[in-house]
Parts: structure tokens; C-alpha cells; sequence
């Protein structure tokens, strides 16, 4: 029986091979100017040295000060862009506790989370200072990160034995209702499998790719791109912040040699659309290898078509949190205009099956046996993993993302709203006041209610902007529990269609929700003029 491998062994290869190599660039940046002035270099060895560091202080703090067991759930919650954010994430699990990454945001309530850390049965936390304000009164031990200076002369633990089926971490999905998101619990086995795929095909011994920061590494789609770079021993670059600039960009490919990125689409047609007027930026994205975008619909058919004709090597790749990694990747732009979905090696077992009868739209489906299928508490009755992610097959083992077959809309920053929950609240609040309502915002930065008056309201809210003010007041509660890309945030994204406009279909006489979006795409544009898609 072979190993099981994780993200721990993974980098243990790395330093055994090429122990002085790069794997991280971190910024050093001017105060005065705010501009990087160079990038320090951190080998893997020391990227291992570091995470021992804070193994044994955790181990300290966690087990031998406040007598919490091994293999206990502690919660880390971070912004996750910084080295010392990664140097946590491996650190705990290298202390031998069992890692949840929660997802949190400044400003936000600690309600957001606490289903999630009730659910995992979480012992402690350990949260960025930044943070402080809203860890308040939790009823489980709380603790700071800390830096790479705390001072520490404790033994490193062993680690403990763990079987295929015992938890290794528990990552976390911006898919919720009510307000709560849902965890992704992962096994030693489903991490064993995630390395595996991401492991795909032989290091690169000659030259390794000098990539950028993908996102969080809260998130599970950086912490899957990690565990790719260390086993090629590449070299990942820090943003200055949380997302580059395209001058940014720029620099760190003529300054770091970058050859890959790897961003969400939003943020990448920015880049894009910079270049049609500046030559510097164009030359700089075309001596790219590879420009992988994942999460959502890359930009419009004319940022992919400037893209193409000046040798842009755009890849789509599409992956969901709950399957730890790629499914479908392209072949890219240079080899391909029409950059059509095909299986990522080692998928062979991913499902495409029809909606219906009469429909060509295919679901992606991970059946049990496949090694992406998840956790089974996340698994249909029927034993399979359902993506709710529609395709339709335009060549023989090639496809193209068509919608989502549920709910949940995806939102600019790639995160997934829960539209039912919004409207469901919304008709329960408001149901002598509306006659129906629907959640429209597909790639915008917030959810907008479209409603349709009651034809009996009258009294104080006979004025659409009377109305809208009502509903408004009435929903907010419900809101300020909700992430930000799910959030009805004022009166102002409350539209008011007249009676009976809502377009709905003739069988079951529910909103259409893609055909209202487009109604509305003026009006959405208007609201956020700065996200026209």
C-alpha cells in the first residue's frame, strides 16, 4: 500500500532535493513611497526551519500550556496573503492538530463564523491581531498569531499516527444559508489525493516557474497551488497586498522573472484591458507562459479575443472547493482559439450527466469511488457528489461552462451567494408589502432584490422609494450577518418592477432568474459602474 502523502511530506521532498532553492519572494517594501523596492528571497529549507519554529510554540501553547490534545480541531483565521500566514497553516498541522481554515473579513460579525467553528467542534482558535475587535466572549480558548521572533526552546513533537479516514483539515465554502458557511471536512485519504493530483507528472529539475500568489491561503485553491509549486520547487511571489496592481504585475515579471499567473478572472481582465493601451503592459503578459484563470467566466469575448490575436497563452481551469482541485483545465489560447474544458489528468472517473432527457446540458458528477469526491456528508443520497455545474459537450471530450443549476450565483469576487436564502427571507418579511421577488447580481460585487409590489400596498409605502426603504429596513437584520459578496447593504440595490413583469416559465411559473438579469443590466451597470460585465 502506498504512503499517504500531505502537504507536510510534500514539502519534506522539496528540501530533500533542492533544499537552497527559492520557494517564496517577499516583498520589501518603502514606507515612505509604498513601493517594492526588492523581494527577499526564502529557501525551502528555511520555509521548513520556520514552520517547525512555530510547530513547537503552538505545541507549547496548545498541548502542554492549556491541555489540548493532538489531533484536536484548532481553528485559523487569517487574511492569508502574508509568508507568516502560510508559515500558521503548516506549523499547526505540523504540531499535530487537526487545521480549519475560516474564512473571516474585517468589520464582520463573529457570527459569521461561529456556526462553522461549532460545527467542526473546534478547541481553540488562533486569529490575526487585525481581527481582535470581533473575537469577543467565544467560549473556547482564542489566541494571537504570532511573528517568526517569538522566542521558543521547546522540543518539536512527534507526530501523531493517524489512519486514511481520520480528519486532517477541515476547509471551509462561501456557499451558505442564513449566513453560516459550510465546512469541507478532509480526511488523511482525501488529502493523500489531493498531493497525489497535484502532483501530476515529474518535477521540474532544469527550471522552475516563478509564479504569483493565487488568492488566500485560507482558501482551499491556494492551498492546492501550493502544494503544486513546493513539489516542483517553484517559486511563488508575494503581493504587496492582498491583490496586485497591474503595475505590480508587471514588476514582478520583469524584475522576478515570473512565467505563470494564476487569477480569478475579475481581477485578471483588468490587466488585460490595460494592455490595449499600454505596450509595456502587453509585452509583459505575452512573455507569460501560461495565464490560468479559474472561479467564473473569463471577462467578455473581446478581452479573450485581444487576448488571442497578441499571443496571450490564456488557460481556463475550473475546480470547486468541495473536490480539492481541478476537474477540467484547457489547453490554452496559443494552442487553441476555442480553449475548450477537457479532464485534468488523473480525472478519469468525473461523471458528465444529462439534467434530463431533452436537455444537453451536462452536470459534473464525482461519483464515490473517484478520488475527488468529498467528504459523505456532502455527497448526495444517491452516494455521488453533485457539483450543480452545468456543461454542454461541443466536441468529443471538450466542454464549456454554461450555468449553475442551483440557487447560488457567482459573485466578482468569486464567491458563491445563496439567492434563495435572500429571497425566501425576504418574502417572509415583506409578504404583505411584495407579491414575489428574485436575486439578481451574476459576477457583480453584491446581490440586488428585484421586487414586484403587492397590488393591495398602500398606506406608508405607496411610493416605489417608500417601498424599497420598508423592505430594507425589514430584511437588514438578516444582512448584517451575511458575507459581504451576499449582502443586501442598502435600499439602493432594491429594484421595484411593476406587477407581473417578473418573466417566469410556463410549467412550474417560477422567476427566471438569467432572463430578469438581463432586464435589469442597465440598471446594474448604473449601480456599479466600475463592475460592467
Amino acid at each position: 500500500m502506498l504512503p499517504l502523502l500531505s502537504h507536510l511530506t510534500n514539502l519534506e521532498d522539496a528540501v530533500s532535493r533542492f533544499p537552497s532553492r527559492a520557494a517564496f519572494k517577499i516583498p520589501n517594501v518603502n514606507p515612505q513611497t509604498d513601493e517594492i523596492e526588492d523581494w527577499t528571497d526564502i529557501t525551502f529549507h528555511q520555509f521548513s526551519l520556520d514552520i517547525e519554529h512555530l510547530a513547537r510554540y503552538w505545541y507549547h501553547v496548545l498541548r502542554e500550556t492549556n491541555e489540548i490534545p493532538q489531533r484536536s480541531v484548532i481553528a485559523l483565521s487569517i487574511v492569508g496573503y502574508k509568508y507568516l500566514d502560510l508559515v500558521h497553516v503548516y506549523a499547526i498541522s505540523r504540531a499535530g492538530y487537526t487545521l480549519q481554515l475560516v474564512d473571516l473579513f474585517q468589520g464582520a460579525n463573529y457570527s459569521i463564523i461561529q456556526g462553522t467553528i461549532e460545527q467542526a467542534n473546534a478547541r481553540a482558535l488562533i486569529y490575526e491581531s487585525i481581527y481582535r475587535d470581533i473575537i469577543r466572549d467565544i467560549p473556547i480558548p482564542s489566541f494571537t498569531t504570532v511573528t517568526l521572533a517569538c522566542p521558543t526552546s521547546h522540543l518539536l513533537p512527534e507526530l501523531p499516527n493517524v489512519t486514511g479516514s481520520d480528519l486532517a483539515i477541515i476547509f471551509q465554502t462561501s456557499g451558505s444559508t442564513s449566513g453560516k458557511s459550510k465546512i469541507v471536512p478532509c480526511s488523511f485519504s482525501r488529502l493523500n489525493g489531493i498531493v497525489r493530483k497535484a502532483t501530476t507528472g515529474p518535477p521540474n529539475h532544469e527550471k522552475p516557474d516563478v509564479v504569483c500568489w493565487s488568492g488566500s491561503i485560507a482558501h482551499i485553491a491556494q492551498f492546492a497551488t501550493l502544494i503544486i509549486a513546493i513539489y516542483h520547487t517553484s517559486c511563488m511571489i508575494q503581493y504587496k497586498r492582498d491583490q496586485p496592481s497591474t503595475c505590480e504585475v508587471v514588476d514582478m515579471i520583469n524584475r522576478c522573472k515570473m512565467n505563470k499567473v494564476l487569477m480569478f478572472p475579475h481581477f485578471l481582465v483588468k490587466h488585460i484591458r490595460a494592455s490595449r493601451t499600454d505596450p509595456n503592459i502587453l509585452r509583459a503578459l505575452v512573455s507569460l507562459d501560461e495565464i490560468i484563470f479559474t472561479g467564473a467566466s473569463f471577462g467578455s469575448p473581446e478581452d479573450e479575443e485581444w487576448a488571442w490575436k497578441n499571443g496571450m497563452n490564456i488557460v481556463n481551469a475550473y475546480a470547486t472547493t468541495e473536490c480539492g482541485g481541478l476537474i477540467l483545465i484547457s489547453e490554452g489560447l496559443r494552442k487553441s482559439r476555442q480553449n475548450y474544458l477537457r479532464r485534468f489528468p488523473g480525472c478519469p472517473l468525473v461523471k458528465f450527466v444529462p439534467i434530463s432527457d431533452d436537455s444537453d446540458l451536462l452536470e459534473v458528477v464525482i461519483p464515490p469511488e473517484a478520488p475527488e469526491c468529498p467528504d459523505v456528508s456532502l455527497r448526495s443520497s444517491d452516494g455521488n457528489f453533485h457539483t450543480k455545474d452545468l456543461f454542454r459537450e461541443v466536441e468529443p471530450g471538450q466542454y464549456v461552462f454554461c450555468c449553475r443549476n442551483d440557487d447560488r450565483i457567482n459573485m466578482e469576487n468569486c464567491g458563491l451567494c445563496d439567492t434563495k436564502a435572500i429571497e425566501d427571507n425576504a418574502r417572509t418579511l415583506c409578504h404583505d408589502i411584495i407579491s414575489d421577488c428574485v436575486v439578481v447580481g451574476n459576477g457583480r460585487p453584491s446581490p440586488v432584490l428585484i421586487v414586484e409590489a403587492s397590488p393591495t400596498t398602500s398606506g406608508p409605502v405607496s411610493t416605489d422609494l417608500e417601498l424599497k426603504t420598508e423592505i430594507f429596513r425589514r430584511i437588514h437584520p438578516f444582512h448584517t450577518t451575511r458575507y459581504l459578496h451576499e449582502r443586501i447593504a442598502s435600499s439602493n440595490m432594491i429594484f421595484v418592477v411593476p406587477l407581473g413583469t417578473l418573466p417566469r416559465t410556463k410549467s412550474k411559473g417560477t422567476v427566471r432568474r438569467k432572463i430578469v438579469e438581463d432586464m435589469v443590466k442597465e440598471k446594474l451597470d448604473q449601480l456599479f459602474p466600475k463592475h460592467s460585465v
